[in-house]
């Protein structure tokens, strides 16, 4: 059994390693450092960090809120545009499931295990 790639493949294959390559630039640039551009209480979403002496603990000082999960670490973007987005691509996804439902009938959940 053969695998064929076509042209198009690669483009694909492009979209995801530029995404992959963005959200490691972004995670070294607002994560890794551990800094945030403005003057308030920083609190890193990156699971472990070193200590100032050098170990790593399991739950660091500064460990993360769950407010901090829902919030954009962008202080332009206001909290209804994140919630607006968040909205859509569910009733987005949930459309999508719907469809395969209809067409497919319940069975489409044992192609999606398998």
């Amino acid at each position: 059994m053969a695998l064929v790639v076509y042209w198009y493949d690669f483009i694909c294959f492009g979209i995801v390693v530029a995404a992959y390559i963005g959200s490691l630039w972004i995670l070294w640039r607002k994560e890794g450092a551990s800094r945030c551009d403005d003057n308030t209480i920083y609190e890193s979403l990156l699971a472990a960090q070193a200590d100032g002496d050098g170990f790593v603990r399991a739950t660091h000082k500064a460990h993360v809120g769950s407010n901090q999960l829902w919030s954009s670490c962008w202080k332009g973007v206001h909290p209804g545009c994140l919630l607006l987005t968040r909205f859509l691509s569910f009733v987005a996804m949930a459309v999508f499931l719907s469809w395969d439902i209809l067409d497919w009938d319940a069975s489409i959940f044992i192609y999606y295990t398998e």
